[in-house]
């Protein structure tokens, strides 16, 4: 097994790299056309010029997002200040999605960054929208218990919660439904009907088109930042906390196919969004390391240790559970789960314990890890050789899928937290604790700064503190676009 060390690696590319502040690409870069993004065999791509719908947290599958459109520039690069960003981007025509935890839900031009629309819910948007039939679909929620009392019972979510659908065209309000707890867990459009889980356990189906009973399933976990999956095989997968489950449903009724427990020591399983492999489900915990405020379980302070896990999708039954010896660190308060993504047959991994990537084989056998510059609590993409992510300390990086080695990475003056990146065509596109931000992939690759972009310029900072606040953007992108 290789172990990288990536700040190191960074600092030596650093040097080789262009120190200087960039606003533009140079007038020849063809990344400014249109056209294929991609020729990756290993990727199912999403072409938001021809679908119509996004049914799932970030695609279902793998969860790695990589988006095509002609209606988009290829490259674009814009900054847009948010209330600070807990899910994945959404892309709805040349329209991006992002849900924010200032109670709203933005429609962003994907072209320029420029505003289209915002709706106001009654509390945090956290989950990842989703969209069919002219509808969007997000769960209002937040992250307050209402009842914690650990190892034995959980319920989350404080005030308001619902499942919401919104016009896509206009951002007004069609219809909600009221949940029992939060809405943070995204939910999955399955056919006609949109399947949502809460903070309360329960498990609800809807109708799509006018938010009318299908059916619900109490269960005994609190969903908190998973997700309703959709195996497409007639089943929907999903992870809950206290008790400590995964739990495989019947898709048109709700009806129990199986569970799988977990140790109620345990943590992070609640939080945890689940991966698809054809036979199998791919997720993580915490194993409890040392004695923390509230004994051996995991929870805010305690040490834990991250393990990566399969079960079979059939039977429930575990298949591998990989201890990640060195990925071992204090559990936060909040966002204590990782995201897998699954490319090439591997399994790649951050960590919200250690600062630490890691990448396994489908057996669940380590393969490197590369130390990078904060935890990686977000999802990760993966292109063309190249995987794509954001950590803690606000770096944005590009590492090797084979071997781990650092291509390169870009500081930022953000921090990325569960904000997931996607890759549409030839950017990124990847939501922070304060605003929503997108930029070449070469820039990543190369690690090159894009003044106003990666960084606020000190003017730009004046403007936000006196309420002069206008998405930033790459002009010479934007004059480029317009050309075609």
């Amino acid at each position: 097994m290789a172990f990288h060390n990536a700040r190191a690696s960074a600092f030596l590319i650093g040097l080789l790299a262009s120190a200087c502040l960039v606003t533009a690409c140079s007038p020849h870069d063809a990344s400014v056309e249109r056209g294929v993004a991609t020729h990756d065999s290993l990727v199912t791509v999403f072409r938001a010029d021809r679908e119509t719908a996004w049914r799932s947290f970030r695609l279902g599958g793998g969860l790695n997002v990589v988006v095509v459109s002609d209606d988009l520039p290829r490259t674009f690069a814009w900054r847009f200040q948010s209330g600070g960003i807990s899910s994945s981007p959404t892309v709805m025509g040349t329209a991006i999605l992002v849900s924010a935890n200032d109670h709203h839900l933005y429609a962003i031009d994907g072209a320029t960054g420029s505003l289209r629309w915002r709706y106001r819910a009654e509390n945090e948007v956290m989950s990842q929208p989703a969209y069919a039939n002219g509808l969007v679909y997000v769960g209002t929620g937040n992250n307050g218990d209402m009842v914690y009392d650990p190892p034995h019972f959980v319920v989350t979510g404080e005030g308001m919660n619902k499942l919401e659908a919104i016009d896509a065209a206009t951002g007004i309000e069609a219809w909600w439904s009221g949940l029992d707890g939060t809405g943070m867990p995204s939910q999955a459009i399955i056919g006609g009907t949109i399947v949502a889980a809460d903070g309360a356990g329960t498990v609800l189906a809807v109708d799509a088109h006018t938010g009318a009973y299908r059916w619900h399933r109490r269960l005994p976990s609190a969903f908190a930042m998973s997700s309703v999956v959709d195996g497409e095989d007639g089943r929907i997968y999903l992870s809950g906390r206290l008790e400590n489950a995964v739990y495989a449903l019947r898709a048109r009724d709700g009806a129990p196919a199986w569970k799988h427990r977990f140790s109620d020591l345990d943590g992070a399983i609640g939080a945890d969004p689940l991966a698809l492999t054809p036979g199998a489900l791919v997720g993580m915990y915490l194993e409890p390391v040392a004695p923390g405020p509230r004994g051996l379980i995991v929870t805010e302070g305690s040490r834990a240790r991250e393990h990566v896990y399969a079960l079979d999708r059939r039977t429930g039954r575990m298949l591998w559970d990989t201890r990640l010896a060195s990925v071992v660190g204090r559990v936060p308060r909040y966002n204590e789960a990782a995201i897998p993504a699954i490319y090439g047959g591997r399994i790649y991994i951050g960590s919200a314990v250690a600062p630490i990537v890691t990448a396994l084989d489908a057996n669940g056998r380590v393969l490197w890890q590369t130390r990078v510059g904060g935890p990686v609590k977000g999802g990760i993409c993966a292109r063309d050789g190249i995987l794509y992510l954001g950590d803690l300390g606000g770096n944005l990086w590009a590492l090797d899928a084979r071997t781990g080695r650092v291509v390169g990475s870009t500081a930022t003056d953000m921090q990325f937290n569960t904000g997931s990146p996607i890759v549409v065509n030839d950017s990124l596109v990847i939501g922070g604790r304060s605003d929503v931000v997108a930029l070449p992939l070469s820039a990543i690759r190369d690690s090159r700064q894009v003044a106003g972009i990666t960084r606020l310029t000190l003017w730009e900072r004046i403007g936000r503190s006196l309420g002069r606040i206008v998405p930033q953007r790459d002009p010479h992108l934007e004059r480029s676009y317009a050309r075609h």
